[in-house]
């Protein structure tokens, strides 16, 4: 699907100017809606959490971050290729697919809808050097725009969200907050 052809493009475009979104929200709702919802709110225990670190360290190791994204509002991708007009987001491991490839196509579709041109989502996985191509598709578009519906309400709502523990629990910096250590 043509990214210029979407029936939802100027609406989600508004949604993220609105609500001031960014990739990692997309990531975040994905996961989770209490993180997505702290994200929000400005709430981050990420500093105090080994596994963050470790992946601070090995994302600011493996690749110098792309100058050319400075000044690109809401959108921090690892990479540009704008030449080849690819976006890449750096992972530290494979996990996490859907929230990773979350993130990784909002900067494509947002930096799409900016341009005018096509542009490709590629998710990197440090941990192994292989690449994930994240396909633009009518599904990826739809889990988008679902995702930006989920999170207008996250914005809206003064309330930390009930969630049930799920396995990624255990490796979340924000478990202790959650009550799921």
């Amino acid at each position: 699907m043509m990214i210029q052809n979407w029936t939802h493009k100027a609406a989600f475009y508004e949604r993220v100017e609105h609500l001031n979104l960014h990739g990692l929200h997309f990531q975040h709702v994905t996961l989770c809606k209490r993180r997505a919802w702290m994200y929000f709110h400005n709430i981050n225990f990420a500093q105090w959490h080994n596994r963050v670190a470790t992946g601070t360290a090995k994302h600011l190791t493996s690749y110098a971050r792309d100058h050319s994204t400075e000044g690109l509002f809401g959108l921090a991708p690892d990479r540009i290729d704008w030449q080849k007009q690819i976006v890449y987001e750096n992972k530290g491991t494979a996990g996490a697919v859907e929230a990773s490839h979350n993130q990784t196509a909002f900067y494509a579709v947002i930096l799409s809808i900016a341009t005018g041109q096509e542009w490709q989502a590629i998710t990197h996985i440090l941990s192994s050097r292989k690449r994930r191509p994240v396909p633009l598709d009518e599904k990826r578009l739809q889990c988008l725009w679902e995702a930006s519906e989920q999170l207008e309400v996250l914005a809206l709502q003064s309330e930390v969200p009930d969630v049930k523990q799920i396995p990624l629990c255990k490796t979340c910096s924000l478990m202790r907050f959650c009550g799921y250590h």
